[in-house]
């Protein structure tokens, strides 16, 4: 049967700040043909873009200028992984680069003289390997090498960071300092921070906030508003080390250490006695500075331990304390959308690079099984050559077994809150992304009862959707293989009856993972056991 053709495989060009990025630095080279500097701005564009070889040449650009540039290196280092794959062995292949390339960055920098080192302290978390930890494998040696790099190149520059902070009196609130970049409408705000810091006991804890970024929003005055003090930007390095140490934290926490540039640089220094940060990072953070890694028992496996540099602690359930957004819906049909009103609309709804190529043969072989159905993508937010690069993976999957990606496939803009909300409200089966599972999406969905197609993942990071399922006490729909995952799918496609049962008990049992106070009891008893016997109890 052959469906309307939707016309998503006319992009639109590049984003145009993307575009004008690359324009101007080549236009700077033509005068500036020796500058290394540009070369590197040069090469995280064309990162950020997807052209991953063309970054890698511009790295190479800058060290013939520059030979000895350890900058130019740590940049050559970090780009070796690609944002989207364009097949498994890409990921294979990047892996093992950025690898050779850090043991080499290393060994250089062990030989490098101070003066030489402190140039990287601005590159750090300009470049990061952010897209590690995507690629389903376990990170824990090369995140160790890559945090002993970076603690070694802050602690060459600001050695004086080395606080001894007195333990407070047991009768004295305990200071808990939140280093983070995104006390606004995020992730990691919405899932993890917000419900910490408007629970905890104001009688036993000082909360303190540091904001790194600059965007705010209403989610800024509630942090505001829930915390004793909220310390805002712009400040250098110093001016924030200064900052944090003045309010003598006992404790601090970064709820994550990848994403923002200056909450990397910081949480590679010694600002408290403890300092630990929490799965809004997903995988270890590798830095000797960072000492506890905080989790829930049900999202990790039994042997997570081994997979983390900090002590991991397993706070009761998910460790969040997680209320349901309440955001009016947008006022959309299906055919607004680029959907079918006769079709099953599965939602897949991660970052494009959750998705990994060895799994692309799911969507078609779903699509023989239930055949009239779609599945919704998000387009990469920044990138269409990134965006492009997904879609002909999926063209080649589709076209392994003679099914026209058009027919099935919608790649959706970004939209407004309102708009997604009624896309979950208008989609009738959510399906996880295997490897990286998804968290606040996964949440989302449930709000809308939408039955979640997820695997048990070895790592953390792909056990969220299991963990949250398992909360809830609705676990028929969790795979044991990816050949049952893409039963369960079917199953649920073609199964109308079954699905609205599944709907159903999604609708009765949702609350069990809104307003979880036990997580916040484990929080504290963790906070107070840590900080007052610097240990935690057995």
């Amino acid at each position: 049967m052959k469906y309307p053709q939707i016309s998503y495989l006319q992009h639109p060009p590049e984003p145009r700040l993307s575009v004008l990025a690359i324009a101007w630095y080549q236009k700077s080279l033509t005068v500036q043909p020796n500058c290394a500097e540009t070369y590197l701005a040069l090469a995280k564009a064309y990162h950020q873009l997807g052209q991953s070889e063309d970054a890698l040449n511009s790295c190479d650009k800058a060290l013939e200028i520059e030979p000895e540039s350890l900058k130019a290196r740590y940049y050559r280092c970090m780009l070796q992984l690609p944002i989207v794959y364009r097949h498994q062995e890409e990921s294979l292949t990047s892996r093992q680069s950025y690898h050779q390339a850090l043991v080499q960055l290393h060994d250089t920098i062990k030989r490098a003289t101070p003066q030489a080192i402190s140039s990287l302290v601005e590159a750090i978390g300009t470049v990061t390997p952010f897209y590690l930890l995507y690629q389903g494998y376990n990170d824990i040696e090369l995140q160790r090498h890559y945090g002993k790099l970076i603690t070694q190149i802050m602690a060459t520059c600001y050695p004086q960071w080395a606080p001894q902070i007195p333990q407070p009196k047991t009768s004295e609130p305990i200071h808990v300092g939140i280093v983070f970049g995104h006390f606004h409408q995020h992730s990691v705000w919405k899932v993890i921070v917000k419900g910490w810091i408007s629970q905890l006991n104001r009688d036993r804890f000082k909360l303190f906030g540091y904001s790194l970024g600059d965007k705010q929003d209403q989610e800024t005055e509630i942090a505001r508003d829930n915390l004793t003090k909220f310390v805002e930007g712009p400040h250098s390095i110093e001016e924030w080390c200064q900052l944090i140490h003045a309010d003598h934290p006992h404790i601090l926490i970064y709820p994550e250490v990848s994403m923002k540039k200056l909450a990397i640089q910081l949480s590679a220094l010694r600002l408290a006695p403890i300092q630990c940060t929490t799965w809004g990072t997903y995988v270890t953070s590798g830095l000797p500075t960072i000492d506890y890694f905080l989790s829930g028992t049900l999202i990790e496996p039994d042997d997570a331990e081994q997979q983390y540099t900090e002590k991991l602690v397993r706070l009761p359930n998910l460790s969040i304390y997680y209320t349901p957004p309440q955001i009016e819906l947008a006022s959309l049909q299906r055919q607004d959308l680029g959907l079918r009103s006769s079709a099953v609309i599965y939602l897949c709804v991660q970052s494009l690079f959750k998705y990994l190529p060895q799994y692309d043969f799911i969507f078609p072989r779903i699509v023989q099984a239930v055949g009239d159905c779609q599945f919704v993508f998000f387009k990469h937010k920044t990138s269409e050559t990134l965006t492009k690069i997904f879609v002909k993976r999926l063209q080649r999957a589709f076209s392994a077994v003679d099914l026209d990606i058009a027919d099935y496939v919608v790649m959706q803009p970004a939209l407004t809150d309102a708009a997604y909300h009624r896309l979950n409200d208008l989609a009738d089966i959510f399906l996880d992304s295997l490897g990286t599972a998804g968290t606040t999406t996964t949440l989302e969905a449930i709000t809308y009862n939408l039955p979640i197609v997820t695997m048990q993942g070895e790592f953390m990071r792909g056990r969220v959707s299991h963990g949250i399922l398992k909360q809830i006490g609705v676990t028929e729909t969790i795979a044991t293989s990816v050949d049952d995952y893409i039963e369960i799918a079917n199953r649920l496609g073609r199964d109308v009856s079954w699905r609205q049962k599944v709907r159903k008990r999604m609708a009765q049992n949702k609350h069990k993972v809104y307003g979880d106070m036990a997580c916040i009891e484990g929080l504290e008893t963790f906070l107070s056991t840590v900080v007052h016997n610097k240990k935690i109890a057995p």
